[in-house]
């Protein structure tokens, strides 16, 4: 249906508890038990922070109180990458605040409107959250500017954005990469081969040295190895 929304906020208009709305009425009808505090749109969203209600039936949906006026009472499907950024905000805040991190993260949509996160965190850098597809000459261009206007940063490619993990990759060695995984997150070392190996954020650690990751550095020599042995050979078959 259009305006159908399916994505809130439980903990009010400038949270970032995001919740969807389960496509089976009953389930609904237990989440909305679940939440006792209720729903909002949430501002950190591009919602507008109003109150919502569930509109129960064979496809219940959240529903603008009123006459709210808000791009996702209009089209609600639009606001599902938006919340999706949230979920990612949520405990990659917490993870930072529990190693002393003083964060400053701000929305950054992308042009076709899909948010993303870039986190400012003083004495370490930025991170940049990547959830929607990069081309590969776009990321170039991003990851100069965003080295030239903050030094280092580092970047953590989410699902939809694989093209931009395998230039990652295949300039640095290896490339970090996000998943979601229950309310936490897991990242990934992905390598120039595309192999991945996956830990849990909280086995990482973010130091003014950038973020250590568990087979990271490992990953960066042997693709080290690897290109002075092609050049080694190279010079040797051209003499």
């Amino acid at each position: 249906m259009t305006g159908e929304l399916r994505w809130a906020v439980t903990d009010g208009p400038d949270g970032t508890a995001a919740v969807e709305l389960p496509r089976d009425d009953d389930d609904a009808w237990r989440l909305e038990q679940q939440a006792r505090g209720g729903f909002w749109c949430a501002r950190e969203a591009g919602g507008c922070g109003g109150r919502l209600e569930v509109a129960h039936g064979p496809r219940p949906a959240f529903r603008h109180g009123g006459s709210a006026a808000c791009a996702f009472a209009r089209h609600g499907a639009a606001a599902g990458p938006a919340y999706d950024a949230l979920r990612y905000r949520r405990p990659l805040t917490a993870w930072l605040t529990g190693q002393g991190h003083e964060a400053r993260v701000v929305r950054a949509p992308d042009p076709g409107g899909h948010p993303g996160l870039h986190v400012v965190v003083p004495g370490t850098g930025v991170l940049e959250v990547q959830l929607a597809p990069l081309a590969d000459d776009a990321w170039r261009e991003r990851d100069d500017a965003l080295r030239r206007a903050d030094g280092r940063v580092t970047w953590l490619h989410g699902p939809d954005a694989e093209v931009s993990a395998a230039a990652e990759a295949r300039v640095r060695g290896a490339a970090l990469v996000v998943r979601r995984h229950d309310r936490g997150l897991m990242v990934g070392v992905r390598d120039a081969g595309a192999a991945v190996r996956w830990v849990r954020l909280a086995s990482c650690l973010l130091t003014a040295g950038g973020l250590d990751v568990p087979g990271l550095a490992e990953a960066r020599a042997r693709h080290a190895r690897r290109t002075a042995e092609r050049e080694a050979a190279a010079r040797r078959a051209g003499r």
